[in-house]
């Protein structure tokens, strides 16, 4: 289980970006008046307010134009003061520098071809910011004003800017969005009569106010029928994260009852028995168990001593090892037995300055690495074929019934903007799916092992036991890095077997891990554009600063 909370912890990290440095900056009002033309052209003038928090150099703004259409004659001024414009793209920048100050800004460009004449009307319907946006306004306002005083035939907003008519008047139409997140769309509609603009270009002679009324009237419907959808399923939820969570908590139940259930008959058939594991399983292979898959230079280290240990390997000096027997009980030992003494050593002798030799030239340390990495797969080709783990098919198949009837429930939950039900559901999710993946509990011999090897991790208490037990223990602190390599022992231990393997291990080790960090880094050293918005007719835009 602390396997799985440690996975959770790290995905529900890994969900979340890293913050990317970037200036310090929030738009605390933005006023954007579009006055409409007899011609058909669109004068903007935009107001945004921006407080800056650290330095600064300027201001942006991204307007993608819709289809048909264009932007021309961008100009900035603050104070009536102007300022420097540069275009990429759709993206303008205006250089303003400064540091710690709330500045206002004022933007003028023209929208050719803005208006859409009709038969009977003429329409503005436009995006001035959408989904591609990364800032938020904090209170927007946006104001469309006729090319003489006259009142709108329609007038309305799609999302962000949907309901947020204030008025509609001679002088003009009001939108006030107030806040608008990130990552949102907004785009507005305004119609007014078709007369008032004699010197535009007709985009069509068919009619288009009552098309654009019925268009509201399916909006309207469809937004109450979301708000009903909404509220249904805002009442549904608590039962749906009650039924789950029970379903999650009888899975951590049944889990927790059969992990006792192992533990009580390991306990018991761990009674009695010697100190150290007397199994078929190598040392390798109980490195491997206990480190989560993991096999570092230190176990490689450890089951070169084991090879000492079993009489494969004997000792001509502490730095120096000549081969006895070529292959080993295991695959592992075998090939461990040919790679050192054959493809690093002479054959027959080895030197711990040969490893190093070996892998201080570029061109063996790849051979190293794959090497090394053959001798872990062939590790885990035994650990593999001992029953350690349960298979639990069924608390595992049921946890993933439960992952694939929640995963739609998040998306239902996120679409309709149930964010504090959508916030259980996702943690439900999480466990269903970690329980289906990582859920392995050990078996008997498993959870035997393990007991055993855990209090071993750490403590001297093998010193006191039979000499045959000594060595393994000790080779095994050592392979699990929780042995002190490094610390000579002391005299009064000097005669015993295992002070000889610390010694040895030491040599040993600092060549082997040399060589790992040589042919680590060896392995190591091998290794934005525009376009269419998504508002209305692909135009969108948004804010920043840099």
């Amino acid at each position: 289980m602390k396997k799985i909370c440690l996975f959770v912890v790290l995905f529900v990290i890994a969900l979340f970006p890293a913050p990317v440095l970037a200036v310090d900056f929030s738009i605390d009002e933005t006023e954007i008046t579009a006055s409409l033309t007899s011609s058909g052209e669109v004068h903007v003038k935009e107001t945004h307010t921006y407080s800056f928090d650290g330095e600064f150099n300027g201001i942006t703004r991204t307007i993608i134009p819709k289809e048909n259409t264009s932007i021309a004659n961008m100009q900035a001024s603050e104070n009536g003061e102007s300022l420097t414009v540069k275009q990429e793209d759709n993206v303008y920048s205006i250089h303003r520098g400064g540091a710690d100050e709330t500045v206002s800004i004022d933007l003028f460009y023209t929208i050719k071809n803005g208006v859409e004449v009709y038969d009977d009307v003429a329409q503005f319907y436009w995006p001035f910011f959408d989904k591609s946006n990364e800032s938020v306004y904090q209170n927007m306002t946006i104001t469309v004003q006729p090319p003489k005083p006259a009142e709108a035939k329609a007038a309305y907003g799609y999302d962000e800017a949907y309901n947020t008519l204030h008025h509609n008047d001679e002088e003009g139409v009001t939108f006030q969005l107030g806040e608008v997140s990130s990552g949102e769309n907004g785009d507005i509609r305004v119609a007014y009569d078709a007369a008032l603009f004699p010197e535009a270009p007709v985009t069509s002679d068919e009619a288009m106010l009552k098309t654009m009324l019925a268009e509201k009237e399916e909006l309207d419907e469809a937004v109450i029928a979301r708000a009903e959808k909404r509220e249904q399923w805002s009442s549904l939820a608590p039962f749906g994260t009650g039924v789950l969570t029970a379903l999650a908590l009888i899975l951590i139940w049944h889990g927790w009852r059969k992990r006792q259930e192992t533990l009580r008959e390991a306990e018991r058939q761990t009674h009695g028995s010697g100190h150290f594991p007397n199994d078929s399983m190598s040392l390798p292979a109980m490195l491997m168990f206990m480190n989560h898959g993991h096999l570092s230079a230190k176990s490689l280290t450890a089951a070169f001593l084991e090879l000492l240990r079993k009489g494969y390997v004997e000792k001509v000096s502490e730095k120096e090892f000549t081969v006895v027997q070529h292959s080993g009980d295991y695959e592992h030992e075998t090939h461990l037995i040919s790679w050192l003494f054959s493809k690093i050593g002479d054959g027959t002798n080895l030197h711990v300055e040969d490893i190093t030799a070996y892998t201080k030239k570029k061109k063996n340390q790849p051979a190293y690495r794959k090497d090394f990495q053959a001798w872990q797969r062939a590790v885990k080709k035994e650990y593999t074929q001992y029953d350690l783990y349960q298979k639990s098919t069924n608390p595992r198949w049921t946890a993933g019934i439960a992952a694939a009837v929640t995963l739609p429930l998040v998306v239902l939950y996120l679409y309709y903007g149930l964010i504090l039900w959508t916030l259980p559901f996702i943690a439900l999710l999480l466990f269903f799916l970690i329980f289906a993946i990582g859920y392995c509990p050990l078996t008997v011999k498993g959870q035997q092992i393990k007991h055993v090897l855990g209090s071993l991790k750490i403590g001297d208490q093998w010193k006191s036991w039979g000499k045959e037990e000594q060595v393994p223990a000790l080779l095994f602190q050592m392979g699990m890095g929780k042995r002190d390599l490094f610390t000579n022992p002391s005299l009064s231990n000097a005669n015993e077997n295992w002070a000889l393997f610390l010694i040895l291990g030491a040599n040993l080790h600092m060549s082997l891990d040399q060589a790992d960090r040589h042919a680590s880094a060896s392995a190591a050293a091998g290794t934005g554009s525009s376009g269419g918005g998504a508002g209305a007719g692909g135009g969108g835009g948004g804010s920043g600063a840099f």
